[in-house]
């Protein structure tokens, strides 16, 4: 039986050939196409591909085959019946039918609005379950829907773009220095000519690609992926604007294009389309190695055309892959408790000599200011002032009570050039003194003592509106101080720990934390970062909705990790069972429930695969760990086994504060080419050292935890899907009296998306 896509293409196909064959022009098959005006012979293994020529313009379609079989699989929801035959037979016209771009593009805008429909029926597939507890659909696969065809639309549109441009002659210029061995001598010359400081000729691996280009034959894939690193430092996102421009100001743009020129090929759609399907179908380092390529070789291009379609690839295909939001009740509560200062008073105010003491009492407060991009915090401390203090004169002691509450601020702005405090403190505050005792020179003489405190008195009584501003003025100036100096001394030790603890080790594994938003809303401060380098993709799929009320939460992709892993020696390297588990505990850093490892009691090599050696991946509710390995051997003498991959499945359970990773014995696998029961015996004592059956991580940093009073806390959201997980945290108490809301939300926050742009 014909599935539903098929039977659409199939006829399709049949009204395609049988109107070709009439008008005497068949140019095309399934498999192959052949041209009068030029020719061409393409085959796709993976599906039909649609190419034609029109006043020299090709346009490729390839099948969008991960597509289909996600739309096919949910052919049993019933509220999809209708959008999944619509929605086949617009892919089916793509891939058949010769179109011209004013066609395509009236297509394309169809399947938008196909994918905008898919987002609404889910919210009604989503109600259905809800309400009928027996219904095993999962509602987010048909949420995901709408963003699988959108982000391929993203592409497509890019290219028919750029096509339809070449259609209408308005092809962008483009020039070149030169190919081959001409243009890379030229940049030899170039480069040996420019006066850059040796440490920054390390950094930008100028020695590495003269190396390279050196020995390595013209045209080479290794000169290009040497001149890609170099541009990948460049443009670096960890430098900062001065480093930036000065990276810039000794590399002249000659330079920068010789670079640039050597750093990619002639564009080619079809191939971006087939990688981009390819890594849709099986997403792995090895598909997105090829899809990488390919949007470097976009990214450097001088044609807008192609550089919009490396901004498309950048959005849908390297995006934020770690997420973290911290409510303003949580920021709150990391605020340190300020002890009472007293503080020694010594001033010359109107000729007299003024000593004594203050105390000063005061509570810091985090308020976050809406930005959509950047993070602004004022913050605020309010404060009491109780002072004793002595004016003394040559003839007068005047002995005063002070008494102010104030008010500073100070705000704070942390965007990608750093954090750094904006403008001076503001202080304001209400205050006033009490005289409480006057003594005179004169006081041994009745007369002449009384008046002259009678007139000192009066003096005071007369200036006591101006002495309290003079008052208001010391608090406020010192409490501007004050703030000053705290924030200063606190942005310095952020920065550091920053630098040392979170961004340095990332850059020793050549991994760039690049920040996609940094932003702050009423409630929550939102951070979404990047992990990987310039030749590593990142998140492609959408993330699970968090609670925007809950007091901390994070969500992380499976790329963040994966492109961690890439980046620790295991590609292609071999190791003992005992120099792994070492290897891996100081990366992962996770508490082991059971006692540290034991040796193991017998000799195992295990030799990791060149491309995912040890894949991670975030799927229906578990996590998968996958080891790659190009060899096995176990014993001194013993067998040696090729090509074998060992797999662990692990299920996430909350134990309070802490996430139990425990082995799904179901998930554990071990494939490889004839595998007898024996090999598997084997090679499972291998795995059980390796895979453990329990770990246990904790849901909250460390820091975190020894800062605030964690034992009424607890995990409010714990889901795993589609390369996710979603993790958030918040008061049992403020659970409790949302309840009816959090039911809601247990139900439904694994399933729930929101678009990550």
């Amino acid at each position: 039986m014909l599935t539903r896509f098929a039977r659409n293409a199939f006829l399709g196909l049949l009204l395609a050939t049988a109107s070709m064959y009439s008008n005497g022009l068949a140019k095309q098959t399934a498999q192959h196409a052949h041209f009068n005006d030029g020719t061409a012979s393409l085959s796709n293994q993976h599906g039909p591909v649609w190419v034609t020529f029109q006043s020299d313009l090709k346009d490729y379609r390839p099948s969008a085959d991960a597509l289909i079989q996600q739309i096919e699989s949910l052919d049993s929801i019933p509220e999809l019946d209708s959008w999944s035959t619509e929605t086949l037979a617009i892919l089916g016209q793509l891939s058949k039918e010769e179109l011209s771009c004013d066609q395509t593009r009236v297509l394309y805008e169809q399947l938008e609005s196909q994918a905008n429909v898919a987002s609404e029926l889910s919210e009604i597939v989503r109600e259905r379950c809800e309400n009928s507890p027996e219904t095993q659909y999962d509602y987010c696969d048909v949420a995901r829907l709408s963003y699988r065809i959108k982000r391929r639309l993203a592409i497509w549109n890019s290219i028919l773009d750029s096509k339809a441009g070449h259609e209408t002659a308005q092809q962008a210029v483009t020039h070149s220095f030169g190919t081959g061995t001409d243009l890379q001598q030229r940049l030899l010359d170039d480069l040996a000519a420019s006066k850059i400081d040796p440490v920054w000729r390390d950094y930008l691996m100028l020695e590495s690609l003269e190396s390279v280009i050196a020995t390595a034959s013209p045209g080479s894939s290794k000169i290009r992926t040497a001149a890609r690193e170099v541009l990948a430092r460049i443009y670096s996102p960890v430098l900062d604007k001065e480093q930036a421009n000065y990276v810039k100001s000794v590399i002249n743009p000659y330079s920068l294009q010789l670079l640039k020129d050597t750093a990619r090929l002639p564009f080619d759609e079809m191939e971006l389309l087939r990688r981009i399907e390819n890594y849709e179908t099986k997403p792995s380092s090895l598909t997105g190695y090829y899809l990488n390529d390919q949007y470097q070789n976009l990214l450097w291009s001088e044609n807008p055309d192609e550089v919009a379609m490396a901004r498309a690839i950048e959005t849908h295909y390297r995006n934020a892959n770690i997420r973290l939001a911290f409510s303003e009740r949580l920021i709150n509560r990391l605020l340190p408790q300020l002890p009472e200062i007293e503080q020694p008073v010594d001033q010359k105010i109107k000729g007299a000599r003024v000593l004594g003491k203050s105390r000063v009492s005061n509570q810091l407060r985090v308020n976050l200011i809406p930005d959509d991009s950047q993070i602004q915090l004022n913050v605020e401390t309010r404060g009491d002032v109780q002072s004793d203090t002595v004016a003394k004169t040559k003839v007068f002691r005047v002995t005063n009570l002070g008494r102010a509450n104030f008010e500073v601020f100070q705000n704070i702005m942390i965007n990608e050039e750093g954090i750094e405090a904006v403008g001076d403190p503001y202080a304001r505050s209400k205050a006033n003194q009490l005289v409480v005792g006057v003594e005179s020179g004169l006081d041994n003489h009745p007369i002449l003592g009384g008046l002259a405190r009678k007139i000192a008195k009066n003096n005071l009584k007369r200036d006591a509106s101006e002495t309290d501003r003079m008052y208001k003025r010391t608090v406020e100036s010192s409490a501007e101080e004050q703030m000053r100096t705290q924030v200063s001394e606190q942005l310095q030790m952020v920065r550091e720990l920053a630098y040392t603890k979170l961004f340095q080790p990332l850059f020793g594994m050549d991994l760039e934390p690049e920040p996609k938003q940094l932003a702050t809303t009423e409630d929550q401060m939102v951070v979404r970062y990047r992990i990987g380098g310039r030749d590593q993709m990142a998140a492609n799929t959408a993330r699970p909705l968090d609670s925007a009320s809950s007091l901390m939460s994070f969500q992380l992709h499976q790329s963040a990790v994966n492109n961690a892993i890439s980046r620790i020696g295991l590609n292609g390297n071999q190791f003992t069972v005992d120099e792994l588990v070492e290897h891996l505990r100081g990366f992962v850093g996770a508490e082991d429930t059971a006692e540290p490892p034991a040796k193991s009691d017998q000799h195992a090599e295990i030799g990791f695969a060149y491309f995912d050696p040890i894949l991670v991946e975030f799927q229906e509710d578990q996590l998968r760990v996958t080891l790659n390995l190009r060899s096995l051997k176990i014993g001194e003498r013993g067998k040696v086994w090729k090509n074998i991959s060992l797999t662990a499945a692990y299920r996430f359970v909350r134990d309070g504060m802490k996430i139990q990773l425990q082995q799904n014995d179901d998930g554990t696998r071990i494939r490889g080419k004839r595998l007898r029961f024996g090999d598997k015996a084997a090679i499972s004592t291998v795995m059980k050292v390796l895979f453990k059956k329990e770990y246990s991580v904790a849901s909250l940093p460390e820091k975190i935890a020894q800062r605030i009073d964690t034992s009424q806390l607890e995990i409010s959201q714990l889901s795993v899907s589609d390369g996710w997980l979603a993790v958030s945290v918040d008061d049992r108490e403020f659970n409790t009296a949302q309840e009816t809301v959090l039911d809601m939300l247990r139900t439904s926050t694994n399933r729930k998306l929101i678009n990550r742009r």
